[in-house]
C-alpha cells in the first residue's frame, strides 16, 4: 500500500511538473526591464522615424528602465509627441519629466520651450524663471529665454541673454543665429551679419530665415 502511495505521488508531480512547462512555453516573453526598447526608440528618434520610436518608447514606458532614468525615457516621448504634431500629448509628458526631477534644468526647459512655441508665453517665462533658480549657467537656458524676448519685442534684453549663452557655451549656434536678429532689430546691421557668419561656422541650419528676416528689417 505504501508503495503504490509513493508511485501514486511521484506520477502526480511528475504531470504538474509536465503541465508547468507547457503552461510556460505558452506564456509571452517578458524583458526584464524597457531599457533595450528604450535604445532603440531613442535610436528611431534620432533616425527622424517617429512612429516606430513612439512604439519602443512606449514599450519601454511600460516595461520600465533600469540603466536611465524616467525623465529621459518621458521626455524622449514628449518629443517625439511634439514630432508627431501632438503638442498637448508633448507638454503633458515634458511635465512628467519634470515631476519626476524637479531639480533637472533641462526638463524644464524644455516643457518652458514647448509652452513658448505654443504661444503661451508667461507660463514660459515663470518655468524659464524656474529654471534659473536651479541652474543659472545652463547655456540652453539663456538662449531660449532671449528668443521670448524677442517674441515680446525685448530685442535689447535678448542680446544680454543670447551674450550670456554664448559666453558659456561659444559653440551654441543657435544663440548666434538668433543674437543676429537681435542686433537687426535694434539696427546694428553690422554686429548682425558677424553673428550670422558665426552662427554658420558652428553648424546654424535656419541662416536663410534668419538673413531674410534682417533683411525686411534693414
Amino acid at each position: 500500500m505504501k508503495l503504490r502511495n509513493k508511485h501514486f505521488i511521484i506520477t502526480l508531480l511528475a504531470a504538474f511538473f509536465m503541465s508547468f512547462l507547457l503552461t510556460a512555453c505558452t506564456l509571452p516573453f517578458l524583458p526584464e526591464s524597457g531599457d533595450t526598447y528604450f535604445e532603440e526608440g531613442a535610436a528611431a528618434y534620432l533616425d527622424g522615424d517617429y512612429i516606430t520610436a513612439l512604439e519602443k518608447l512606449q514599450e519601454a514606458e511600460k516595461y520600465g528602465v533600469d540603466e536611465y532614468s524616467n525623465g529621459d525615457l518621458y521626455t524622449y516621448i514628449a518629443h517625439t509627441y511634439w514630432e508627431l504634431g501632438l503638442s498637448d500629448e508633448a507638454i503633458g509628458y515634458y511635465q512628467y519629466a519634470v515631476d519626476e526631477d524637479p531639480d533637472e534644468v533641462s526638463y524644464v526647459v524644455n516643457l518652458a520651450i514647448a509652452y513658448r512655441q505654443c504661444g503661451d508665453n508667461e507660463t514660459a517665462k515663470e518655468l524659464y524663471l524656474q529654471a534659473l533658480e536651479i541652474d543659472p549657467n545652463y547655456a540652453e537656458l539663456h538662449s531660449s529665454l532671449g528668443t521670448l524676448y524677442i517674441i515680446e519685442n525685448r530685442p535689447e534684453d535678448a542680446i544680454e541673454s543670447f551674450n550670456k549663452a554664448i559666453e558659456l557655451n561659444p559653440n551654441l549656434a543657435v544663440a548666434y543665429g538668433n543674437a543676429a536678429l537681435a542686433y537687426a532689430m535694434v539696427g546694428d546691421f553690422e554686429t548682425a551679419d558677424e553673428y550670422l557668419d558665426m552662427a554658420i561656422i558652428r553648424g546654424y541650419t535656419s541662416a536663410d530665415v534668419i538673413r531674410d528676416r534682417i533683411e525686411e528689417l534693414k
